[in-house]
Order: C-alpha cells, then sequence, then structure tokens
C-alpha cells in the first residue's frame, strides 16, 4: 500500500486448521499461528477485538477484523456466519471498518459469497501456494490451479479485495516452475501477495519426508534470490507485496519448531537488501571512473536496506568495486527505493 492508503490496522483471530478437509504435507498451522487447534468461542471474537482495539492510535489506518489460520469458507455455515455476525457488530457501531478471512480456492463459490452480503467483507485472501497442478498434487493441496483462477474471478467479480499467498520451494519445485507461478499470478492481477518460502515444520509430512532424503528444502539464499525475482515481477505490474516470510512467532522460534528450510527472522529485510546490492552494484559499474573512496545517499528509510544485515552489503561492495571507503548518508531529497552516488541517480527498483 502506498502512504494514500495507509496501511490497516489488523485484528487478528486465528482458527488453525479449522475447515480444512485435509492436512497438506507443509501444514503445521499450530505451529505458524502459536495458537493450539479448537473452536474460536464468540466470547473470545468479542475479547480479542475489544483488547486490540485498545491498542489502536489515532493515527493508524482502518481497523479490519481477520479470520486467519484456517479454511473460512470450509467452516459449517452457520459457525461461519456466527464468527461473521459477532465481528459485524464492531462494524455496526462503528468501531471497525471492515472484515476478511483467509481460505481455499475451492471453497469458493457464487453462493459462499452471496451468503457474505450481510456482512463488510472486502478482502479474501486465497491460498494458492503453486500454479502448477504437479507441484499442487505432490503438496497434496486438493485443488488445481484452475481453482485458483476461477475463485479470483469470481472474488474480482464481486468487487472484494484479493489477495494471493504463493510457497515457493514445495515438493516438485524448481526455480522454473516457481518463477513461471509468479508470472501466472501476475496474470491475475491480485491486489496484494504474501510470498512464503516453503520450511520444515515439526510434525508435518514434510518433516518426514526430509528426514528421509525425500524432499529438499530451498537454501536460504536460493529463496532469498527466488523471492526478490518474485517481488521485482510483483511490483513491476503493480502488485504489493505485503509478506515476504513466515512471520517469527514465539512458537516457531522454539528449538526444533523450523527443522529446515529458509526461515530466517527478518526474512523479508533479506530481500529487501539484496534487491538494493544490486541496485548499488548497478550505479557503480555504470560510473567511467571509479574512486576508491565512495558516497552512495539514499532516502533515510532506506539505509538499513542499503547495508544489508550486519552491514553484509557494505562489505561485498568494498570486496566487488576494491574501495576503500564506503560511505551511505540518509538523503530526504533522495527518492524511496534509489540510490544515488554523488549526483547521478540509478533506476527505481
Amino acid at each position: 500500500m502506498n502512504d494514500l492508503n495507509p496501511r490497516p490496522f489488523i485484528i487478528p483471530l486465528f482458527i488453525p486448521n479449522m475447515g480444512c478437509p485435509h492436512r497438506c504435507v507443509f501444514c503445521n498451522q499450530t505451529s505458524i499461528t502459536g495458537q493450539e487447534d479448537g473452536k474460536l468461542s464468540l466470547q473470545q471474537v468479542r475479547g480479542t477485538i475489544s483488547d486490540f482495539l485498545g491498542f489502536k492510535r489515532r493515527h493508524r489506518g482502518p481497523v479490519e477484523v481477520a479470520f486467519y489460520g484456517g479454511n473460512f469458507l470450509g467452516l459449517p455455515k452457520p459457525y461461519r456466519q456466527s464468527l461473521l455476525g459477532e465481528a459485524q457488530i464492531f462494524v455496526q457501531n462503528g468501531q471497525v471498518n471492515s472484515i476478511r478471512f483467509s481460505t481455499r480456492p475451492d471453497t469458493i463459490t457464487r453462493a459462499a459469497l452471496t451468503a457474505l452480503a450481510p456482512y463488510t467483507v472486502k478482502v479474501v485472501e486465497v491460498g494458492a501456494q503453486s500454479m502448477d497442478d504437479t507441484v499442487l498434487s505432490l503438496s497434496r493441496r486438493g485443488h488445481t490451479s484452475e481453482h485458483t483462477r476461477d475463485a479470483v474471478k469470481l472474488l474480482q467479480g464481486h468487487g472484494l479485495r484479493v489477495g494471493l499467498q504463493i510457497m515457493p520451494g514445495l515438493p516438485g519445485d524448481t526455480p522454473e516452475s516457481i518463477l513461471e507461478t509468479g508470472q501466472r499470478v501476475a496474470e491475475l492481477k491480485p491486489d496484494f501477495v504474501r510470498i512464503y518460502p516453503t520450511v520444515v515444520v515439526k510434525n508435518t509430512v514434510l518433516e518426514k519426508w526430509y528426514g528421509s532424503g525425500r524432499f529438499k528444502p530451498l537454501s536460504l539464499a536460493d529463496a532469498v534470490e527466488l523471492t526478490k525475482r518474485l517481488y521485482l515481477l510483483f511490483k513491476a505490474r503493480g502488485i504489493s507485496v505485503i509478506r515476504m516470510g513466515l512471520q517469527a512467532t514465539g512458537s516457531l522460534l522454539e528449538p526444533g519448531a523450523v527443522l529446515a528450510g529458509p526461515f530466517h527472522p527478518a526474512f523479508g529485510h533479506l530481500v529487501h537488501s539484496a534487491i538494493f546490492l544490486d541496485l548499488a552494484a548497478r550505479e557503480l559499474e555504470m560510473q567511467k571512473t571509479l574512486s576508491k573512496r565512495i558516497t552512495l545517499r539514499v532516502h533515510p528509510r532506506d539505509v538499513p536496506k542499503l547495508k544489508g544485515l550486519k552491514n553484509h552489503n557494505m562489505r561485498r561492495l568494498i570486496q566487488r568495486f576494491h574501495l576503500e571507503e564506503l560511505l551511505v548518508l540518509p538523503d530526504p531529497a533522495v527518492p524511496v527505493n534509489t540510490v544515488r552516488v554523488e549526483k547521478l541517480q540509478v533506476q527505481r527498483a
């Protein structure tokens, strides 16, 4: 989202694994969400919303109640409507602006969307995970890429904002299939995407496959590189990337929770830093003559991205261009996502 559309203040309500017809090979929602399986009571919904509203500051964005962690449209209709109804009370009294939820593509039907009419649902996130049918089958998703295409068309036809979630590095994935998934997702023109490189979480089928050698996850370096390419693809199409990498919940940070794969608490920062490393290197390569002492200027908010985690980018640039000194100066006059060498400018990322 840009500055004209401030980020929403999201009140998350988790329904781990609820509404799911089966368990996918990568899934352990209890570890990912940090909450045990179990039916969310209306009292819990009411209490959580009230608690979060107490945290909201005056200048934060619109308030959205979000149902995450399960397959919302797969819930029994009476229970689903009771959850929506409880959230709708806060919409009607002016404390909440709208409702959003995540769901599987094969549960999105005209009837299900028509049933949402009494409620102020404005955003639906769809767990596409991949647009390669072989990858989806190996991951035991139980739906095809065609389900995702049909779901997006239905949602857009109902005037809803659409988010798509993808998981690079699933069983059967290759760099080519991952980038092809990105292309096919971009063609659907979602409002935003989330990119979650696949990790091996405890108590999943992938744990067994990893232990037997049947599954090999992406390395952290490969996951960063592929996610960087996906990010740039989506950005070029005007599609926001609102999350890269799993959120580092307390349960995921516990020893043994993540057994393998590209999990990093600052994964998104690693991707942005990789982009800025490319930007800076490209600009330095364009210089006809290059001093041994260089000053790079970026917008203040981009300084950490240019420097990289633990100054990784600084060391790489110094080594690559044989520099004696490399300084980074914050400069509000420099546009965001831009690097300048003295008075020269590189194009936006």
